[in-house]
């Protein structure tokens, strides 16, 4: 398309130069030419805006005014501060501001247009801030002098007064009289200074009434950088100020009470997470008092002994989700590290069937705490002693039960083997019927003995660890094998001890078989034995693939009638026998607390033929 002749060439070289956006429309609405300024801002070559017409790059919504507005220039009126939005080559739109005007000599439409997009923008925005800020805060604006020119709808609400009533007064209007000359004076030589001002201010209400203000002082400057106007913005915090000073009210209530009955108290509250404690909580947890700050939750959390932290925590957090009650004994650990039994309660405070905080007491209760404990330990004995009688009699029943039926079972073995026409493989078979009899019966002695019901001595013979162990594994083989458990028994020693075979190798089955019930569901299933010297010693460790046995449980697995396992799938009797017929043996039995996995330690005296 041809283009049209511009004229002079100092005109070209500032339509050219012009950072405004230039362009030459005929009246069908065709671009004839446009400035390098033109094509920058919407992307687009001149040729290409040269082959359609100016309505191709306009919103769909703007065609009809545009088109309107184009006619109006055509019919020889003039246009100015016209928008509209038109489409960069990248596919979103420019708002463009427009002036134009015909001209007769040469025919075509002269225009000129600036990209307002960006300031469009920052309008919107300011509005949305502007609105927001009239909606939720406390709004006025003064002259250089304080004297106010504007206020919004919340003003006039909070204070009492109309609109006409605030203009052109100054803030003495609604002066409370709590604040000092002095603040104030601060206060105007801050924001006199340029700088922002922030504070409480009390102020008072057209009908008398006090209200507090958190408030922002604003100098605002002209273009000179001198102060024209300052800007107050507020918030009303008159609740949560009459909140506090109840708070501060009950606190005083709960020193002088607490004081007297020994019982600290406190109250959490939930927006800040802070704690208020009375002056006798301070004491219970040995806190240095300072009146300058609040402990938060975390921190009281701390004051807990690990193992109970869990617990207060979640007690804390359902009362707060929930509003339920706790009452709690548990045991802190102080400031100065002293551990001490507390009884400590919480519930929750409603306001607006909303909870804004938690309250209870907290009462030291060490000493009886421990009486109750030493108590309860001396009760037990108790009980476990009258327990054992019990099993004494018990295991007298069961061998009398026992002794006569495996007694004929012995006797025909003897028989059967005296047979010389007994083929081998019954032969062996007998013989098994024959040892198992035999430990079953010496099972039967072990629990007598245990129970201290009669006084035979054992015989003991000089034999090598190393082949109880592997007669151990032989038996429990079945098992292992059906749990899938991976077994592996290393030696390095032959070496020999004093016993009696049978229950040695009773010991050594039942901790296999506590292995295998400790790992059975595990997905990494192991259980590894050791033997080695130690000096004059034989050291013998199992160790399976479970993650060990807490420090509460390994104090009580010793003990008679104790048992960790399920109802049913334990007697609790396994462990104590285990380590009684280990002290007969002048040996000893322990969990190594070094190991990452459970692991049993036995400690054997070697002993060497004379």
């Amino acid at each position: 398309m041809e283009k049209a002749n511009i004229g002079h060439s100092q005109v070209e070289k500032f339509f050219n130069l012009s950072i405004d956006l230039l362009c030459t429309i005929k009246s069908d609405g065709f671009f004839v030419h446009a400035n390098p300024a033109f094509t920058k801002t919407f992307g687009y070559e001149l040729d290409e805006l040269l082959t359609k017409p100016m309505m191709d790059f306009i919103h769909p919504d703007d065609i009809p005014n545009t088109l309107e507005k184009l006619s109006s220039i055509v019919d020889g009126n003039l246009l100015t501060d016209f928008s509209n939005r038109c489409r960069h080559s990248a596919g979103h739109y420019l708002t463009l501001s427009w002036s134009a005007i015909w001209d007769d000599e040469s025919q075509l439409v002269c225009a000129i247009a600036r990209d307002d997009t960006q300031n469009i923008i920052v309008k919107h925005r300011l509005s949305q801030i502007e609105n927001a800020l009239k909606e939720e805060t406390i709004l006025a604006q003064t002259d250089a002098n304080g004297v106010i020119e504007d206020v919004n709808d919340k003003f006039c609400e909070i204070s009492g007064y109309t609109r006409d009533e605030i203009i052109g007064k100054t803030h003495k209007l609604i002066n409370s009289g709590h604040h000092s000359k002095s603040f104030f004076k601060q206060m105007w030589a801050t924001i006199k200074s340029g700088k922002i001002w922030s504070g409480v201010i009390k102020n008072k209400k057209k009908n008398g009434d006090f209200y507090f203000v958190q408030s922002i002082l604003i100098p605002l400057k002209d273009l000179n950088g001198d102060i024209c106007n300052y800007l107050a913005i507020r918030q009303d915090i008159t609740s949560t100020r009459l909140l506090e000073a109840k708070l501060n009210r009950t606190l005083e209530i709960l020193n002088e009470t607490g004081e007297l009955a020994k019982i600290g108290g406190w109250e959490l509250t939930i927006d800040s997470d802070e704690l208020l404690w009375t002056d006798e909580t301070f004491k219970i947890l040995e806190v240095p008092k300072d009146d300058s700050m609040r402990p938060t939750l975390p921190q009281g959390l701390n004051l807990f002994v690990p193992e109970h932290q869990d617990v207060i925590a979640n007690a804390v957090e359902r009362a707060i989700k929930h509003g339920e009650p706790y009452a709690l004994e548990l045991k802190a650990r102080t400031y100065k590290s002293k551990v001490l039994w507390v009884f400590t309660t919480g519930k929750a405070n409603y306001k607006d069937e909303k909870i804004i905080s938690i309250s209870g007491t907290i009462q030291d209760i060490d000493e009886r705490k421990k009486a109750e404990i030493q108590y309860a330990k001396e009760r037990q004995v108790s009980i476990q002693n009258a327990k054992l009688a019990s099993l004494g009699e018990l295991s007298a029943s069961i061998a009398h039960e026992l002794n006569n039926p495996l007694g004929i079972i012995l006797g025909n073995t003897d028989l059967i083997q005296m047979s010389e026409e007994l083929p081998f493989s019954i032969q062996s078979k007998v013989q098994v019927i024959e040892k198992s009899s035999e430990r079953i019966a010496h099972i039967v002695r072990s629990l007598k003995k245990f129970s201290r019901t009669d006084n035979e001595v054992q015989p003991k013979h000089l034999v090598p660890l190393e082949n109880i162990v592997k007669e151990s594994l032989t038996l429990t083989a079945p098992r292992l094998k059906e749990a899938l458990i991976q077994i592996n028994f290393h030696s390095q020693t032959s070496a020999s001890i004093l016993c009696n075979e049978i229950e040695i190798e009773q010991i050594i089955i039942n901790l296999i078989n506590n292995g295998i019930d400790a790992v059975v569901d595990l997905p990494i299933k192991w259980l590894n034995i050791f033997l080695f010297e130690e000096g004059e010693q034989l050291i013998l460790t199992i160790t399976d693939s479970g993650c060990g046995i807490p420090d509460e449980i390994q104090e009580k697995i010793f003990e008679p009638f104790y048992t960790s396992k399920k109802p049913g799938e334990g007697t609790g009797l396994g462990l104590s026998i285990v380590k009684g017929m280990l002290d007969d043996h002048n040996a000893s039995i322990y969990l190594d607390d070094s190991s990452l996995n459970t692991s049993f330690v036995l400690r054997f005296p070697i002993v060497t033929e004379s």
